[in-house]
Parts: C-alpha cells; sequence; structure tokens
C-alpha cells in the first residue's frame, strides 16, 4: 500500500504517472456528476416526493454550496494534515450521502444529504489537484491542469445521457444507487493507489488563525490574484450559458429535449477539444499565450451573440455557432489560467486551489440568475453576462503581465519552491 512519495526531488518537469492522473480527474468529475447525472429525472423525483419543482432544484443548490464550502474548508486542511487521510475520508463520506440520497423519504432529507454529497465530493475535486501540484513542475502543471479539466468536463456530457439511460430501465433512486457505486470504486482507488504527497515537513502547522492568515496571504499575492479573477470570470461567462442554454435553445427556437441535449454534448466536445490541445501546446506555448487565445474566442462568442441581441437575428444559424465558441472556449483557459495562478504559491497550493474553486462557484452562482432576469424570452443578459465576463477576465491576464515572467521562471525551474511573501 503507498504511504508516502518524495515530491521535493529534483528534476525537469516532473511528470504525474497516468493511473494518478486517471484517479485524480475521476475524483474531481464526481462534482459535475453529482447534479448532472440526475437531471433528466427531477420532474419524476418532484412527482414521486410531492414536492414543487423548486424544492427539487434546491437539491442542485445544495450540493452547489456544499461543493464550494468543502472546497474552501478542505483544501487549507489539506495544507495542515496532508492529502491522503482527507481524501480517503471524503470519498466514505460521499459513499454514505449518496447511499442516504437514494433511500431519502423526503424532500428535507434528500436537499440535506445532497449538501453532504457536494461538501464530501469538494475533496476529490481540491485535494485531488493538489496532490496534481505535489508531484508535477513547470510546464507539466499546466499540461496536467488542462487534462484534468478535460476529464472533469465528461461529467456534463456524460452525466444526462447516463441518467438518461438509467430512467429507460429504473427509477430515479437507482441513479444516486449509480453514483454510490462510482463513489465506492473511488474510495478503493484512493487507499490502493494514492500515495501521501505531502510529506510532514512541508505542511503549515498551527489553528484556524494562521489558516485564515495563510490565505489572506495568497489573496495578496498579485500573479495568483489576477489570475484566479481570470479563470473565475471566465467560469462565471461558461456558467451563464449553461444555465441559459435550456431557455434559449427550446422556448427561443423551439428545440426538443432530446435535441437540446444533443447540442449541448456537442458543445461539451468542443470544450474537451479545446481541453487536448492545450494540454498538447504546454510543453511548447506559453500558459498566458494559450489563455489569452481561450478568452479571444470567449469574447468572439459574447460579441456574436450581442450582435444577435442588436438585431433579433435569433436563428438556430447565428446562436449554435456563437454557443458552441462560448461553450469550447474554457478549455484553452482551464488548465493554463489556473498553473499560472498556483505558480507563486505551490506551498500552500491546497488552500490556493481551495480559494480559486470557491471563487469560481460564487461567481457562476451570482451568473446564473443574472442571464434570466429578463425571463425565458430574451438572449440580451446571457449576451451581457458572456461579454462582461470575457472583457474582466481579458483584463485581469493583461494584468498580471508583471508578474507573469517571475511566475514562469518558477515553473521553468524545479529547483525553486515558491514561498507566499509575508
Amino acid at each position: 500500500m503507498p504511504t508516502t512519495v518524495d515530491a521535493s526531488t529534483p528534476s525537469t518537469d516532473r511528470r504525474l504517472p497516468v493511473v494518478l492522473l486517471v484517479l485524480i480527474g475521476s475524483l474531481g468529475a464526481v462534482g459535475p456528476l453529482g447534479t448532472d447525472l440526475y437531471l433528466p429525472a427531477l420532474p419524476e423525483m418532484a412527482s414521486d416526493l410531492v414536492t414543487s419543482a423548486a424544492l427539487i432544484q434546491a437539491t442542485l443548490m445544495s450540493f452547489t454550496i456544499g461543493l464550494a464550502a468543502g472546497q474552501l474548508l478542505l483544501g487549507a486542511l489539506s495544507d495542515r494534515f496532508g492529502r491522503r487521510r482527507l481524501l480517503i475520508a471524503g470519498a466514505v463520506i460521499s459513499v454514505v450521502s449518496c447511499a442516504l440520497s437514494a433511500l431519502a423519504p423526503t424532500i428535507g432529507l434528500l436537499i440535506l444529504w445532497r449538501a453532504v454529497a457536494g461538501a464530501s465530493a469538494a475533496a476529490g475535486l481540491v485535494i485531488g489537484r493538489a496532490v496534481a501540484t505535489d508531484l508535477t513542475t513547470g510546464h507539466e502543471t499546466t499540461r496536467i491542469f488542462s487534462i484534468l479539466g478535460l476529464i472533469t468536463g465528461i461529467g456534463p456530457i456524460a452525466g444526462p445521457l447516463l441518467g438518461a439511460l438509467v430512467l429507460e430501465v429504473s427509477d430515479w433512486r437507482t441513479i444516486f444507487w449509480v453514483l454510490t457505486t462510482i463513489c465506492a470504486a473511488l474510495l478503493i482507488g484512493v487507499i490502493i493507489l494514492l500515495p501521501e504527497t505531502l510529506p510532514a515537513e512541508r505542511r503549515h502547522s498551527g489553528g484556524i488563525t494562521d489558516l485564515l492568515r495563510t490565505g489572506g496571504r495568497i489573496l495578496a499575492t498579485r500573479g495568483f490574484t489576477t489570475h484566479a479573477a481570470a479563470l473565475c470570470l471566465g467560469f462565471a461567462a461558461i456558467f451563464g450559458y449553461i444555465s441559459a442554454s435550456p431557455f434559449v435553445l427550446q422556448t427561443m427556437l423551439g428545440f426538443s429535449p432530446t435535441a437540446y441535449t444533443v447540442v449541448f454534448a456537442v458543445n461539451g466536445v468542443g470544450l474537451m477539444i479545446t481541453g487536448t490541445i492545450a494540454s498538447v501546446l504546454a510543453r511548447r506555448v506559453a500558459a498566458a499565450r494559450i489563455a489569452a487565445v481561450g478568452i479571444a474566442i470567449l469574447l468572439l462568442g459574447g460579441g456574436a451573440l450581442c450582435a444577435i441581441a442588436a438585431t433579433g437575428a435569433i436563428t438556430p444559424f447565428t446562436v449554435l455557432p456563437a454557443l458552441f465558441l462560448v461553450g469550447s472556449s474554457m478549455g484553452l483557459v482551464f488548465g493554463p489560467a489556473t498553473a499560472l495562478a498556483i505558480a507563486q504559491v505551490r506551498h500552500a497550493s491546497g488552500t490556493a486551489l481551495a480559494l480559486l474553486g470557491c471563487g469560481q462557484f460564487v461567481l457562476a452562482g451570482i451568473a446564473a440568475p443574472l442571464v434570466g432576469i429578463a425571463g425565458e424570452a430574451s438572449i440580451v443578459p446571457l449576451a451581457v453576462v458572456v461579454t462582461v465576463g470575457g472583457l474582466g477576465a481579458a483584463v485581469c491576464l493583461a494584468a498580471g503581465r508583471g508578474h507573469r515572467g517571475e511566475q514562469e521562471a518558477t515553473a521553468a525551474s524545479p529547483e525553486h519552491e515558491a514561498t507566499i511573501p509575508e
């Protein structure tokens, strides 16, 4: 059984073993699967539990809140107590909470267990990525984060499709038993395959005050904050697209639910393609340049949506290409921007990734209701959210330029252990 690996040995671009890459990516994918898998079952769940659509949708909200809060807490704790034990604990709680979700007799209990499931899924998402930071250096870190984003992106594509297949042969509770099985398999994988990647001498000591102080220092590190803000604003734009797409495609364009699923899946494939391109380019092209191209594509899609809103030319031939640009753009941003943000704060990567993940979901939570502010028949709010998010991301990426040389020098030198300025 693996125990601890030495993550401090100098080498040129330390690489993550493929088996750990797949395991970490799968742990991160539990977050999207935790909501996307049962999206097709929401109407059936409302009927079976004799509740409203709003309360059923509250299960999605409670999971997302748990996911955001869990990242903030568990990422910081992993810098103090190590990665492996917290990942195992999170996986155990995920198994139990998913099983209790399948057995929930009331909507209140289901909302509760989905919140617990979200908090436990955060362990795989944030600590798994901290493990990747522990075990990689240089351009390999950018490449690995791009691949992890690619694996995580499979969830929104495969989740609704798998959930629909389960509903063909069983009921909504079986979907949660499927989730339970997935989490149990990942728990076994963590126990067997994952070593401790943060040796005791590299951990942070102290209590909550020290953890908060570390978080404050990270946020005061401009190189982290600018690139993290660029990623979070881009993510908010994408989440706005995800939230608005059912109404744009089904209400405005008259697509059937099946046609909507196909379009959403195609755009998801676009995200996977750009993520693959980012991982391939990581060793030859500067991370900032890759991220800049992704943000430019996002702005191109936002500009197209603004033109559509201004002219009223809402047709499949105009809307679908614009949504494809928006939906696929962030594959070029996720990995590079994450690597740039983490480069100066590597020795507190768990806390840094927790702040990054929490920021993404906070801005996404703000963007989601904004795209519906003008009702179901207007594309204007979506165009504004995407464009503003893209412009903000571009400004933040440019603002990090003065610190990027130091960051990329850090990434290129495995002997250099970055520290947080006091």
